[in-house]
């Protein structure tokens, strides 16, 4: 038992006729694991805080228009859920980033068009951080240098120039934690010194620091070279499985209660200063998910 969920959400979808069941084929319903990241919005030293992110109302979205399929919501951290993916199992993650890498082992159903992630440092440390003329972080040469100790998650991805950047860093220049969170902890330790930067993004920061006063002194700042935004979505294994799934995601998601729905998601998520850059290309995402797939 030690490696069920600690936490479940089941949506069973019965199939009935009359009193019975009618005979298989005719009654198997799909079974969907629906892997998700917990967030941590809230102090974890108070007791009964909720914890909600943007992925939960996402599959509750889902459940509630696709009631024949028996669902389950399982928090996993990112280093288990590709696990989960490469092996095929009938488990889709409902926040990913789509790579190049990942598209190899999966199939996805985009949802987000999310602003790039930033460099989140301690207000102390800001001076000592390399940036250009812009006040860009070069991360290359913060990795090169080693004078300050990033934290990042394993198996997470920051997006396809980032990943590519930090797969070529330096030994020792960052740490690798895999919290069951989505990055929230990181913050936390970066706040506490026990870390000097991490990545993540700004709604992230934002979020957390209206319940923890300790991360008001974090700022985040961008990274060089990394100012697009990136495809987010659900991912699910690449086989005939995955793609069946993916083909009645998409097709849930591309309605226009659905689009509406990822749409007032994301907006509690979308910082006003990510909306300013960012707003007119994130609503053109979301009006081209209601067009006619061809």
């Amino acid at each position: 038992m030690s490696d069920r969920p600690r936490w479940l959400v089941h949506a069973l979808g019965l199939c009935l006729l009359g009193a019975g069941c009618l005979p298989a084929p005719a009654c198997a319903a799909e079974r969907i694991t629906w892997l998700m990241p917990e967030f941590v919005l809230a102090n974890p030293l108070t007791p009964g805080q909720a914890r909600r992110g943007m992925a939960e109302p996402m599959a509750e979205h889902l459940m509630r228009h696709w009631p024949e399929a028996t669902h389950e919501v399982l928090m996993a951290n990112a280093k288990r859920s590709w696990r989960m993916i490469e092996a095929g199992e009938q488990a889709c993650h409902l926040v990913s980033l789509r790579t190049p890498e990942r598209e190899q082992v999966a199939y996805f159903a985009n949802t987000h068009l999310v602003p790039p992630v930033q460099l989140i440092a301690r207000r102390e440390l800001v001076a000592q951080l390399p940036r250009n003329a812009g006040g860009d972080v070069d991360l290359d040469r913060l990795l090169s240098e080693r004078r300050l100790r990033g934290a990042l998650i394993e198996g997470r991805s920051y997006g396809n120039k980032l990943d590519a950047q930090l797969a070529r860093r330096p030994p020792q220049a960052i740490d690798l934690y895999v919290p069951s969170d989505f990055g929230g902890r990181l913050l936390q330790m970066v706040a506490m010194g026990r870390a000097d930067y991490s990545i993540d993004y700004d709604f992230t920061l934002q979020l957390q620091r209206e319940e923890l006063p300790a991360l008001k002194e974090l700022v985040s700042l961008p990274i060089q070279g990394s100012s697009e935004p990136m495809l987010s979505g659900v991912a699910c294994p690449r086989n005939e499985w995955g793609r069946r799934i993916i083909a009645r995601v998409e097709k849930i998601f591309g309605s226009a209660a659905g689009v509406n729905a990822l749409r007032r998601n994301f907006d509690h998520w979308t910082t006003p200063e990510a909306r300013a850059v960012y707003g007119v290309r994130i609503n053109n995402f979301y009006n081209e998910l209601l067009l006619p797939r061809k």
